[in-house]
């Protein structure tokens, strides 16, 4: 599937262009967003930090009955990255996971490009269990906190933790 994503608070056309590709061969779920109008800003650069207080791509994956319950995947334009369980019960609890994904990052003339690819067993994928997810993109404008906040499916809030805004994971 190809999507582009769109401001997330009003839900409207953003002028920041970015491109997601979505996926699944066989056990692993892809992702590619490819991101214009950046000027690369990495907040930090280490496994697990908050890189999302700088330009950065986002994925959410909800594999069980609960939607309270998700993974969270970051990958900034240095190849900083993020991996998460979240849990989104009155306030987010976080549980730093090993990373399982790969990654890799790609500079352009216009921004720059990530792929993410996810095996299945990496996030728990079971048989009969629909995959729900949400894509995302914060870019800073070279560093200021969340400038461009921009979704697959807009939350229409400030916020991307909002899984009752999760689409379903088709494929073609």
């Amino acid at each position: 599937m190809i999507a582009y994503l769109k401001d997330n608070v009003t839900g409207e056309q953003s002028p920041i262009s970015t491109i997601l590709h979505y996926f699944r061969i066989g056990n692993n779920l892809h992702f590619k967003f490819i991101c214009e109008d950046s000027k690369l800003f990495s907040a930090y650069s280490g496994y697990n930090e908050p890189i999302y207080k700088g330009d950065v791509c986002e994925v959410f994956l909800c594999t069980g009955e609960d939607i309270r319950e998700y993974y969270e995947i970051e990958v900034a334009p240095n190849g900083a990255s993020f991996f998460a369980k979240i849990l989104n019960d009155n306030g987010l609890r976080v549980n730093f996971l090993e990373k399982s994904f790969e990654s890799k990052v790609e500079i352009t003339e216009k921004g720059y490009n990530v792929e993410i690819t996810v095996p299945c067993e990496a996030i728990g994928v079971k048989d009969g269990v629909q995959i729900r997810f949400n894509a995302f993109r914060i870019e800073t404008d070279g560093g200021v906190p969340e400038r461009h906040l921009l979704a697959l499916s807009p939350t229409l809030t400030a916020s991307f933790h909002v899984p009752e805004r999760f689409i379903l994971f088709e494929t073609i």
